[in-house]
């Protein structure tokens, strides 16, 4: 069985992910905090150093407007092998995702984007791919 990690203070936003993850089989955790997240994140490291998550989707704004993006990237500098996304109204802005794609792969890796307008209104999870 897979293991997700979703870290988003919103209810309104993590609720529709862990739904619809949990109904494709997966097991879902949640963090409402980057800090949370982090902390989680280590817990799940194996003897090994990797993390029993095979999946993580971060909010970008929590704590601060940007503490989710340094979450992400403190994970993906620490060697985390499973698929990172960034799910973030940010994504609503026109332009926004064309210009991401790009730079959140450098960054931190990220692999999908998830913008929030579909996932709010109809439950929809949309994975845009990053490019690289």
């Amino acid at each position: 069985m897979k293991k997700l990690l979703i870290v988003d203070d919103a209810d309104k936003y993590a609720k529709p992910l862990t739904d619809h993850y949990s109904k494709e089989g997966w097991v879902c955790e949640r963090a409402y905090t980057a800090g949370e997240g982090w902390e989680m994140y280590q817990k799940s490291k194996t003897e090994d150093g990797n993390s029993t998550y095979d999946m993580i989707i971060s909010d970008i704004t929590m704590e601060t407007q940007t503490s989710g993006l340094w979450f992400i990237r403190r994970v993906h500098k620490d060697g985390y092998r499973g698929i990172k996304i960034i799910a973030t109204t940010g994504f609503d802005v026109k332009g926004v995702m064309a210009f991401s794609k790009y730079i959140l792969p450098w960054f931190a890796g990220i692999s999908f984007m998830i913008p929030k307008v579909p996932l709010v209104q109809r439950g929809e999870v949309v994975l845009v791919p990053c490019c690289c």
